[in-house]
């Protein structure tokens, strides 16, 4: 009888004690405020895996435009410490405009700083066309109020069907000549040069208008292109020339500002959809960030400088007079604005036409 009673006392010992040790391991405790916190302060977020973005672009660094990328991505940075490992490469490394705007609509891309003009050559629409349409816009101002309005709306909804968007626009500076036969006032001053073009319509309409010789060649073969005297020189965005090294090949600068297109980081839409929400509005943000960057200061300090830096690079500029600028404008009205109606679209056309007259005549008032 001891022994049994022996036995019942360290039997009921032990359930006593694994009773005890099951209490200290209640779930419950680990709210309780003597309970450690996680060392990261509970944020999971900085244990997530950054994600992969590529961003291919034609421009080298030190190019404005280039400048701006870079821009857009420590916003991204600043608004999601960690999130994003960029994936760069500048300079047409991984090809043309028209190249790398292919590949981010297969999706060998995820993103890529193309001319809106340029996207015709891989993904035909007629929205972008506009803006590249000589005179048309006349300065950058016109660009942003019209891409606010309904313009980056008109935009998307010809990208959306190709698989892709864009998520901001830079409007710099407009597009002008640099070349290495002589300086330009008139339209016989153009006749016969061979003048690079980017692959739209407008600049070879410009220079067909006025006796030139368009010349198709792509962006990273110029320079070799004007130093050897294949071409006489180049139809481009005017921050192009000082850090693309076209000053070193070239003697005259034509102060005429053509077009005013920008270009446009473009986005492959199942790359930016598969992205975590936080992270597609950090996108947004940041992009309406860098418009607004673009737009009040990089712009404004690039405009300002960047025709003493052509000069102070051994260029002769010639500036045009207001009544020559209106020989050019009358010219190309005359040559080419009702075939590019039809081409572009007459609804899409009277609808820019129309809001750039209500813009205008709401400036003057």
């Amino acid at each position: 009888m001891k022994r049994v009673l022996a036995l019942l006392l360290c039997l009921m010992t032990v359930f006593a004690l694994a009773s005890c040790g099951n209490s200290n391991s209640d779930p419950g405790t680990a709210n309780s405020p003597n309970a450690s916190a996680p060392a990261d302060g509970g944020n999971a977020s900085t244990d997530v895996e950054p994600v992969k973005i590529s961003i291919a672009t034609p421009t080298a660094d030190g190019n404005p435009m280039q400048d701006l990328v870079y821009y857009f991505e420590e916003k991204v940075d600043e608004i999601l410490p960690g999130r994003v490992e960029w994936v760069n490469s500048p300079t047409s490394t991984m090809g043309s405009e028209r190249e790398i705007g292919e590949q981010v609509m297969d999706g060998t891309l995820d993103a890529a700083l193309v001319g809106p003009s340029n996207i015709i050559s891989f993904a035909p629409m007629n929205a972008v066309r506009l803006q590249d349409v000589p005179f048309l816009f006349q300065d950058q101002d016109e660009l942003y109020a019209a891409t606010d309005e309904w313009y980056r709306d008109m935009i998307n909804a010809e990208c959306e069907p190709y698989g892709f968007t864009t998520i901001f626009y830079e409007y710099i500076i407009g597009q002008e000549i640099e070349n290495t036969k002589r300086p330009i006032y008139t339209p016989e001053d153009v006749k016969d040069l061979k003048i690079r073009v980017y692959d739209s319509i407008g600049p070879y309409k410009f220079l067909e208008a006025c006796g030139g010789l368009p010349t198709a060649m792509n962006f990273s073969e110029v320079y070799t292109g004007i130093s050897q005297g294949a071409i006489d020189g180049l139809y481009t965005t005017t921050s192009n020339f000082v850090p693309q090294k076209f000053a070193e090949v070239c003697k005259y600068h034509t102060k005429l500002t053509i077009t005013n297109l920008g270009m446009t980081l473009m986005f492959n839409l199942d790359k930016l959809n598969s992205l975590p929400a936080d992270l597609q509005d950090a996108i947004y943000e940041a992009a309406a960030l860098t418009e607004a960057y673009c737009r009040d200061e990089l712009g404004p300090q690039t405009r300002e400088n960047v025709y003493a830096e052509i000069e102070a690079a051994g260029v002769e500029i010639n500036e045009v007079s207001e009544e020559q600028y209106q020989v050019f404008v009358d010219l190309i009205e005359d040559y080419c604005y009702d075939e590019l109606r039809e081409e572009i679209g007459p609804e899409m056309w009277d609808q820019c036409v129309t809001w750039l007259e209500e813009y205008r005549a709401g400036q003057a008032s």
